[in-house]
């Protein structure tokens, strides 16, 4: 487990971008006074957070939810269920 004086060990990327984006890169790092690196370390950081994040949510129309949730309490025809319902259970309720 790291503690707050253990450093996180550091890894390379390397990226091939052209100018405009660099241009564009560079600008918006210094309107935030950070320098490049720490500006896209940000935003790839915030970027990941949301894609990681939304890997966990579904998103869904609201009215396709309450058709969802309504086919829930309609059951399926399930011939072999009935079949097993219809034996004697050997298990006193």
């Amino acid at each position: 487990m790291r503690t707050a004086s253990t450093k996180s060990p550091k890894a390379r990327l390397e990226a091939r971008i052209d100018a405009d984006l660099d241009h564009m890169i560079e600008e918006a790092a210094q309107r935030l006074h950070l320098s490049k690196t720490a500006f896209i370390t940000q935003m790839l950081r915030e970027a990941s957070v949301k894609v990681i994040a939304r890997a966990d949510l579904t998103l869904m129309d609201p009215a396709e939810f309450d058709r969802m949730v309504a086919s829930l309490d309609v059951p399926d025809e399930s011939p072999e269920l009935e079949k097993l319902f219809s034996h004697p259970t050997q298990i006193a309720l």
